[in-house]
């Protein structure tokens, strides 16, 4: 059964954007699939490149298709843009690779230069981009306290918890190959986890009208962010078994426990949708006097990862009876709460950041906070479930 990668090459008008002698030496490696296909690369006229030909081949790849030529075509269409030329520049100079010095030199010919010196720099390039890009996480708390030191990660180190990934992904279907990149920056540091998926099974037409079976893994980005000022965890990724996963790893390799990071999932801020004003009642509650909401996160997703923050004095006095309107859609990622306390004239700030984050100003308020949050359901009863979508193997 043939497999293929879906990374099909869709944009021929890119190939314009390289040099035609620079396009030769990087399609180079791959000239036996091209004469196979009815085009000599070796013979092409660099001033009448075949640019035609070549997309029409990248296009319609057969059953024989090197998979290594279309990872370093998505490789470097997605790192040459305007906006990346001069990180690519500058990554390059860092790694003493010579790049050519001419004015016609476009984004697409320095990736293409980055990629036939070393290829792994352009995808840890990709790599940064896909982790700053993300912005909907939950978040964990550490057992260390604010002020953190920020941990260093040695290769011996990504070794070790590439391998202990690699070993729970294998027994979820997932393949083996997974690789860390790390990015320090100030107090956090990113961590973006590129891994594989169940495997996906799907038709495929053929030239001659019949249909056969192709068959691939697909590729997943998971981010984690370490925050060493509030020795908190946020992680981006597609299941609960995964969560669980990286707080664990990371934290016995790192931080020498695995228990370091709390990965139960205790807050919810589903309330406030679905009881509205109701979720901020206290009459019941010994101590406080009243609750306002007047902050909150909504992650909407997109293309363009687009996150909202309102706020107000109180929100809900904002919104009206079209609060449950206004509350609609997107995901809610905190909420900050003003709570006037019985005998005291000052209101006091608490926040609550899903899976496991609530944060007093006081810790006196930890005991009546902590009694109302149960009281309207933002922080749940444990649950023993296991999740099921890490037993689901993909398959048409």
């Amino acid at each position: 059964m043939a497999t293929f990668n879906p990374r099909i090459f869709a944009r021929p008008d890119r190939l314009k954007h390289i040099a035609p002698a620079r396009l030769l030496a990087f399609l180079d490696p791959w000239k036996a699939y091209f004469t196979a296909r009815g085009i000599d690369l070796p013979a092409a006229d660099v001033d009448d490149m075949p640019l035609d030909e070549i997309a029409h081949v990248l296009m319609n790849p057969d059953a024989t298709v090197p998979e290594d030529m279309v990872n370093a075509l998505y490789y470097v269409d997605e790192t040459a843009s305007h906006d990346t030329m001069e990180q690519l520049l500058d990554r390059a100079a860092a790694a003493g690779i010579d790049i050519d010095d001419d004015t016609e030199t476009s984004a697409a010919d320095v990736a293409v230069q980055i990629w036939l010196a070393q290829p792994m720099l352009l995808q840890r390039q990709h790599a940064e981009a896909v982790a700053f890009a993300r912005s909907n996480f939950m978040y964990f708390a550490g057992c260390g306290g604010a002020g953190a030191e920020l941990p260093e990660m040695l290769e011996a180190q990504r070794d070790l918890m590439q391998n202990r990934l690699d070993n729970w992904f294998e027994k979820k279907r997932r393949g083996r190959g997974c690789r860390i990149f790390a990015f320090p920056r100030g107090n956090k540091i990113w961590f973006l986890i590129r891994h594989g998926l169940p495997i996906r099974r799907e038709g495929k037409h053929l030239d001659d009208g019949e249909g056969g079976i192709a068959f691939y893994r697909p590729q997943q980005h998971d981010v984690v962010i370490y925050d060493a000022e509030t020795d908190e965890m946020g992680v981006n990724a597609g299941t609960k078994g995964e969560r669980t996963l990286y707080l664990e790893v990371i934290g016995e390799v790192l931080f020498g426990d695995e228990n370091y990071f709390d990965s139960s999932e205790r807050f919810t801020l589903e309330p406030l949708r679905e009881v509205g004003p109701g979720s901020l009642a206290c009459d019941d509650i010994e101590g406080i006097a009243r609750v306002r909401l007047v902050e909150f996160g909504r992650f909407w997703g997109g293309s363009q990862q687009d996150t909202e923050i309102r706020k107000a004095e109180d929100l809900y006095t904002s919104f009206g009876d079209s609060w449950p309107t206004r509350l609609t859609g997107g995901k809610l990622t905190y909420a900050v709460f003003k709570v006037a306390f019985e005998g005291s004239k000052r209101e006091r700030t608490v926040t609550v950041r899903p899976a496991n984050i609530a944060r007093y100003e006081r810790d006196s308020d930890t005991d009546v906070i902590d009694v109302w949050l149960k009281a309207r359901g933002f922080c749940r009863p444990p649950a023993d479930e296991d999740d099921a979508d890490d037993a689901l193997l993909e398959v048409a």
